[in-house]
């Protein structure tokens, strides 16, 4: 490595022991330790890591040691060893920034005026390289690393002028809308032609790859390229090397107020999948590319049917599945005209394929007019098509730590830090960018949940398992997904919008996008008790507090998620109590399973065979169960459940209990709530859980019961959670409601059967059947009578009769029947019957 490549050492003379009495040494002997961590890292080349420690040692220094006498040569080699970090990842621009600050406090840092020349260079800006290189030659003489840069510079300088010259000569007639002699046609229609200078060279670049251009290949290839479109009369039309709204026309006065203000996003380079069968960049362009080398700035002739009209078939299959004509729709353009309406819907369109307006919101009216395009081809990728389909398609930039099995891989529930670029495919401007920020730490699966400043497009953990086997630490890669992302992922506010039914007459997707992502860190989810890392208990609790904040977060807008939680603690308290059926299967003489005698491993197999009971000192588990996710046991037998220890019951009861109450709002999930709601029920009965707990659960599922019309069942369950808290409003306002629903069912069965029993009693009046009016008074009088049901059937007629029976046994119990109508009538019959 050279020497202006070597993160800088300590300054000379400064020592550890030689600082200040006091904090300020303390905290200046941590910034050079820190120093040379970042120094280790940068030799191992993790240049990103090695950057993020060299700006906490600097915010240190600067917080509390800038008043020391050797503070400001730290700073500037701690500042220098950043844009040395810079350099390496090819970040040009923040190099020269963090340089410049060098050089204003110390203009003659030779490392800083060399590393901003070299930065310059990667930013094309040669003349201002040559400013800074020749500095350091001019101080440095002996420098041979400036020296050899300024001789590359100059030389480069030199041909680009001869280049210039020779390209203007060429470009007169060009620029003037004339036909060029040396111009070759490149499309089968001949309507994109490139300018060639040298006829022996090869029509079609040599990075294109066969099998890019054939479809379900497993490849594709994806450029960027900055393109410059100009009219015949030298107008510019469109240029990527400037912001968005920079060809605008600017308006001066009055008019100003009214003008809509252009984007403010910096100029990008475009982006687009070479050969794009779904046609959905523009042919001219896709052509144009193929035919230019790396690097390469090549002139053409584009006639003006390959630019709109080559991308029209995309925009109407964008028409016909995103602009919805829904209701929401409907009423939102019911008082706009049609072409208004249509204008809009097209609109919307162009931006979710992230075309240029410029040449697609209207009918093209010239299209064999000409335009005059520059295209330099900056980088030409190969990516991998995971869907075999072309909709999906990766790109590592870096592998990460070598997968084995203590690496662990991102998967559901993995915590991961990451930063994350999302843009759009076309014209590669930024959506979401947290490159410049610290890493965003958050829960792969629960993307959504997280605060407001720290929410992330659920799309990046999706993303995060896209590579072959899951992403690792230190992984870099880039996910291009033709189909886009919805586009409530990309702000907490929209993703809650959607989620309350807001926004539905607007198209729900992003467009095609690229995702890039850099991996810092990854941790594994626990994977139950299969694994050597299960800490029973521990991990249950943390389980299933994670899922009582998600039921309540953003007003239960993350049920499924803490569902999802919930189910995890069930199932793996199911595999607990799997493993424990073997002390019922022995009668539970032994509270451990390592309380067993192992036998001496060497036993005979015969001896082995023999026996009643063999245990593997090892047990290999399925992946089944351990990959289940839905609970299985909802009626397990009370001596199973026994067979958990305090704690695991109370978790056992406390995750049926969410489970049922979440799946008690989901729709077509009421059995399902139900059998939840039993079994935190049944582990109430059988162990100390909290009273908040059983409440819920018993509350829970007395709703459920009450769902099926057995209220009479409800209300007994409700009762032991009334005793447990009296106090309790809405448990009296639950009870009030369930012994109405009792009432009124016992009122139909009853007024159903008096309405059987008065024709009976008829029946037996005319036969004199005594043995049958006995048993039949015996049926009345055990009834729940009520007046309402007494004087709707009318039965008190029918009664009366065999109150004046000749059988003693009959009329007795008629009058007594007779005697309780009149206590009903009594309490029970309005004022005004009365």
């Amino acid at each position: 490595m050279a020497a202006k490549d070597q993160p800088n050492k300590l300054p000379p003379g400064v020592d550890m022991l030689d600082m200040p009495a006091g904090i300020d040494k303390d905290r200046f002997e941590e910034v050079l330790k820190i120093k040379e961590q970042a120094n280790d890292k940068y030799r191992a080349g993790d240049y990103f890591s090695a950057k993020c420690l060299y700006s906490g040692c600097l915010e240190m220094l600067e917080r509390c040691c800038l008043h020391l006498d050797r503070a400001d040569e730290v700073w500037e080699g701690v500042k220098n060893n950043m844009a040395l970090c810079d350099l390496k990842r090819q970040e040009w621009g923040k190099a020269v920034e963090t340089t410049t600050e060098i050089l204003a406090r110390n203009p003659k840092n030779t490392k800083a005026l060399y590393r901003r020349g070299v930065a310059r260079i990667g930013q094309s800006k040669l003349r201002d390289a040559r400013e800074d290189l020749e500095v350091v030659v001019e101080i440095e003489p002996e420098n041979i690393d400036a020296r050899q840069k300024l001789v590359e510079v100059l030389r480069q300088l030199k041909a680009d002028r001869a280049a210039d010259k020779n390209q203007a000569d060429k470009m007169r007639g060009f620029l003037r809308g004339e036909r060029l002699e040396d111009t070759v046609a490149i499309s089968e229609d001949g309507g994109v032609r490139k300018l060639h200078g040298n006829e022996n060279a090869p029509l079609f670049a040599s990075w294109i790859k066969r099998e890019w251009l054939q479809p379900k290949s497993g490849f594709a290839g994806v450029v960027t390229a900055h393109i410059i479109l100009r009219t015949t009369d030298g107008k510019e039309v469109f240029n990527t090397r400037k912001p968005p709204g920079a060809l605008s026309q600017q308006f001066v006065g009055p008019a100003a107020a009214t003008q809509p203000k252009p984007a403010e996003r910096p100029a990008e380079p475009a982006r687009w999948v070479v050969d794009d069968s779904t046609a959905s960049v523009f042919s001219a362009w896709n052509a144009a590319a193929k035919t230019l080398q790396l690097h390469e700035l090549g002139q053409f002739e584009v006639t003006r049917y390959t630019m709109g009209p080559s991308v029209e078939p995309a925009v109407q299959r964008c028409l016909t599945k995103w602009m919805l004509d829904n209701v929401a729709s409907q009423e939102m353009y019911k008082d706009v005209p049609e072409s208004v309406k249509s204008s809009a819907f097209r609109k919307q369109a162009l931006q979710i394929l992230g075309l240029p307006e410029e040449f697609c919101a209207e009918e093209e009216k010239e299209p064999n007019g000409t335009l005059k395009m520059e295209m330099e081809l900056l980088e030409a990728d190969e990516y991998m098509d995971l869907d075999g389909e072309g909709r999906q398609l990766i790109r590592i930039f870096r592998e990460g730590k070598k997968k084995s099995p203590d690496v662990p891989a991102v998967d559901d529930y993995s915590t991961v830090a990451v930063h994350f670029r999302i843009s759009k495919l076309l014209l590669n401007y930024a959506l979401k960018d947290t490159r410049t920020k610290e890493p965003v730490e958050f829960v792969v699966g629960e993307e959504a949940a997280a605060g407001e400043g720290d929410f992330v497009p659920p799309c990046i953990g999706e993303c995060l398992m896209l590579p072959p086997g899951g992403a690792v630490e230190g992984m870099h890669f880039e996910v291009v997904l033709r189909d886009g992302v919805p586009v409530r992922y990309m702000d907490k506010h929209m993703y809650n919008a959607y989620a309350d039914g807001k926004y539905t007459g607007l198209p729900d997707t992003t467009g095609p996008v690229s995702i890039k992502i850099e991996v810092e860190k990854v941790v594994s989810a626990t994977a139950g008790p299969s694994h050597a890392s299960w800490q029973a208990v521990e991990h249950l609790v943390a389980e299933r507090k994670r899922a009582d904040e998600l039921e309540t977060l953003d007003e239960g807008r993350h049920r499924q998620m803490a569902l999802k939680r919930f189910h995890r603690v069930v199932v793996w308290l199911e595999q607990v109590l799997d493993r424990r059926k073997w002390k019922l299967q022995h009668g539970g003489a032994s509270d451990s399973m390592y309380d067993l005698e192992w036998e001496d491993e060497k036993k005979t197999e015969s001896s082995n065979a023999n026996s009643k009971f063999q245990f593997d000192a090892h047990p290999r588990v399925s992946s089944g169960p351990s990959d289940k996710i839905e609970p299985e046991l909802f009626e397990p037998d009370d001596e199973l459940l026994k067979q958990l220890q305090p704690e695991e019951l109370c978790e056992w009861a406390r995750a049926h209990s969410g489970c049922a109450r979440i799946l008690g709002v989901t729709p077509g999930k009421q059995d399902l709530s139900r059998k939840h709601a039993r079994c935190a029920v049944q582990a109430c009965t059988l162990g100390q859980i909290p009273a908040d707990v059983e409440i819920s659960c018993r509350s829970t599922l007395a709703e459920r019961l009450s769902d099926v019309g057995k209220s009479a069942e409800a209300l007994e369950v409700l009762k032991v959670a009334q005793a447990l808290d009296p106090k309790r409003i809405d448990l009296k306002d639950q009870a009030a409601i369930l012994t109405q629903k009792d009432n009124d069912i016992k009122s139909v069965s009853t007024r159903e059967a008096l309405i059987s029993l008065k024709k009976d009693v008829n029946d037996s009046l005319e036969a004199n059947d005594v043995a049958g009016l006995q048993m039949l008074m015996a049926e009345i009088d055990g009834l729940p009578l009520t007046w309402d049901v007494a004087s709707e059937t009318a039965i008190g007629k029918e009664v009366g009769k065999c109150a004046k029976h000749a059988d003693e046994g009959v009329s007795t119990t008629a009058k007594g029947i007779i005697s309780k109508l009149h206590k009903l009538a009594k309490a029970e019959r309005p004022m005004w019957v009365r």
